[in-house]
């Protein structure tokens, strides 16, 4: 008789906090605005494609891409809308999400919404619960296989240097 051994694996899932922007920038335009204020590097990387449960095509979304090797967070800034359709339809007022990986304390996080708040033509800037979201669990996913993809393409690129 064969011996069954059940394993209890618990990954660590990233951390994420996440933040909605509300403004009438074009994605360009409000990632040269964030590197600017804030001191950031983004860099508009392939555009986010997700493919919900019923749909029959994925959509895409705008992404822009910023490892802060200082503090070990990784920002990306995803746009909500696309020609396609709407990335988290119960954020319909959110223009734009970023989405913060890594370990970041709620003063850090009120002092980035702050400096956000500041530029010019964003309208509001808010911290949102990922539980809130319907289908986060498919955006995670999504997320952490983009971002896999850009690390690869990141490596191959500096291997050619």
């Amino acid at each position: 008789m064969t011996k069954k051994i059940l394993l209890d694996v618990k990954s660590d899932v990233p951390l994420y906090t996440l933040i909605g922007i509300s403004c009438h920038l074009q994605d360009y335009r409000l990632s040269y605005l964030l590197n600017q204020s804030l001191d950031f590097s983004f860099i508009k990387q392939n555009d986010f494609s997700v493919m919900f449960p019923g749909k029959k095509e994925s959509d895409s979304f705008s992404f822009y891409f910023y490892y802060d090797e200082d503090r070990f967070n990784t920002y990306c800034l995803i746009a909500n809308r696309s020609e396609t359709g709407i990335l988290v339809p119960g954020q319909k007022q959110t223009d734009y999400f970023l989405f913060i990986e890594g370990e970041f304390r709620k003063t850090q996080l009120d002092i980035l919404c702050g400096q956000i708040r500041k530029i010019p033509n964003i309208l509001a800037v808010f911290e949102i619960r990922t539980q809130e979201i319907k289908n986060y669990t498919v955006i995670q996913n999504e997320l952490e296989m983009h971002l896999m993809e850009i690390s690869k393409n990141e490596k191959s690129r500096n291997s050619f240097k």
